[in-house]
């Protein structure tokens, strides 16, 4: 029988050699043994070790992809590519070429993030190692986007190639003399203020562009999903207010990155690049200032070394950078505004802490802001 592995969902299922007209018949009925009786929802055929494909090796492939609908392809040899796509059937579902691995052991990390981590491999490349994800799909989804947003006018540096990192997947970046903004602010603390402006103009050109991509998430519709699994924390009366609230934020098709801090922004050459999209969703600009309040504020407010351990920097550093970031972002300070801000963040706060015992403290905060709020207009 056919090697293959049964994964969380996926059955993979290993071919190699050559598949031609001798030995088709005999290696689709292999494949149909593996299947039987198994429970899964995604297919992969991972073709690393196979050499050559026919035209009958190619009708197994089609029985395949027409019997199921999550199918894919994976580790295709650059000759076997080659006959994919000459007849057309890398436009009839996912076929991912074979990838090279590189090794980071002494890589310098230039950004980091909870979703990935991203390394200088040498004077001309960076790689961004996903943290979360090895789905080949999904990243090759980010990669489209990413060339979308790049084409809609959002500063980003485009990548050249999907690697493998250790058990993970990366991408490949050619990004010269780069570093984090993190970085920049610590390295260069006389250009700090020169560096927020442009941060600022870099979070609003983001949220200011328009994107019709029916395949990125809603993020008001992630919100109100959240409200309803925190409904349980709440009063009645709490609950109905904050529910009301979330529903009321204005529906945006512009881009909110969702977590674009310091150390998931480059800068090359004094400007600002994104290498980052695996968190991008479509929906209001409140959301995404919400996100930047938590990443440098409000993760960081009971435990202050969180942030020095992190960014590297202060919490009265990062309070201050977020001051000046949303007094650039909006031409101006505003209470009002930024206790709206805090009202979506902590809705977040509460769904990520739901289950923790030491849940009280931020259910107060959120409990406090939903008191003051009366509508969640910041006039944008």
């Amino acid at each position: 029988m056919l090697k293959h592995l049964l994964e969380k969902e996926t059955l993979t299922i290993y071919l190699d050699g050559e598949l031609n007209s001798v030995n088709a018949e005999h290696v689709s009925n292999e494949i149909d043994e593996v299947i039987e009786g198994k429970v899964f929802q995604r297919l992969v055929l991972d073709l690393k070790d196979l050499s050559y494909i026919s035209s009958a090796g190619l009708r197994v492939v089609l029985r395949l992809r027409n019997q199921f609908e999550d199918f894919s392809i994976i580790n295709v040899s650059t000759e076997v590519l080659d006959v994919f796509e000459m007849t057309g059937f890398t436009s009839l579902m996912p076929i991912h070429k074979m990838v090279r691995s590189v090794d980071v052991t002494n890589a310098e990390i230039i950004g980091e993030g909870y979703f990935s981590t991203v390394y200088r491999l040498d004077k001309d490349t960076v790689v961004k190692v996903y943290n979360q994800t090895s789905d080949p799909d999904q990243i090759e989804r980010e990669l489209s986007l990413a060339k979308e947003a790049f084409v809609l006018g959002i500063p980003t540096a485009i990548s050249y190639d999907i690697v493998n990192v250790g058990s993970k997947k990366g991408v490949c970046f050619e990004l010269l003399d780069c570093m984090s903004l993190q970085q920049a602010l610590i390295q260069h603390p006389e250009q700090k203020r020169e560096y927020i402006k442009k941060y600022a103009d870099l979070v609003k050109t983001i949220n200011t562009t328009e994107c019709q991509n029916s395949m990125i998430p809603d993020i008001k519709k992630a919100y109100l999903d959240k409200v309803e699994d925190i409904k349980p924390l709440l009063e009645k009366k709490e609950y109905v207010k904050l529910k009301k609230l979330i529903s009321s934020i204005p529906n945006r098709k512009t881009f909110v990155h969702g977590d674009c801090h310091l150390k998931n922004v480059m800068v090359q050459n004094g400007e600002l690049l994104l290498i980052d999209m695996d968190t991008f969703s479509v929906g209001h600009p409140i959301f995404e200032l919400a996100a930047l309040y938590a990443s440098y504020i409000a993760y960081n407010e009971d435990d202050h070394e969180n942030c020095k351990s992190f960014f590297g920097i202060s919490f009265e550093e990062a309070v201050g950078i977020y001051a000046q970031l949303i007094e650039d972002y909006f031409g101006k300070n505003d209470t009002k505004i930024e206790e709206k801000i805090k009202l979506v963040c902590y809705t977040q706060m509460v769904w990520d802490g739901r289950k923790d015992p030491g849940l009280d403290k931020v259910l107060g905060r959120l409990r406090n802001y939903l008191s003051i709020c009366d509508d969640l207009e910041i006039g944008i």
